[in-house]
């Protein structure tokens, strides 16, 4: 199994990171998918985070400060 990786973004205001968290849950999640689809052509193995939770604390509109991922491969049929 392997260990789990965090990369960690700071920013200097919460305006600026929540504007970044909008950004990567809406256009850039499909901008980065786009990209993985030409490395999974090359690469074997769940290199893709194919899903990501944005833990927005007690259904607020405000985004957590961690986001996970899930791995996989976007050709994946299951």
């Amino acid at each position: 199994m392997k260990k789990k990786v965090t990369v960690e973004i700071e920013f200097d205001d919460d305006v600026v990171a929540n504007h970044f968290l909008q950004w990567l849950s809406g256009s850039g999640e499909q901008e980065y998918w786009q990209w993985m689809e030409c490395r999974e052509e090359r690469e074997k193995g769940k290199i893709t985070a194919v899903a990501f939770d944005y833990h927005t604390p007690n259904g607020s509109k405000k985004f957590g400060p961690r986001v996970s991922t899930t791995s996989g491969r976007l050709d994946d049929e299951e």
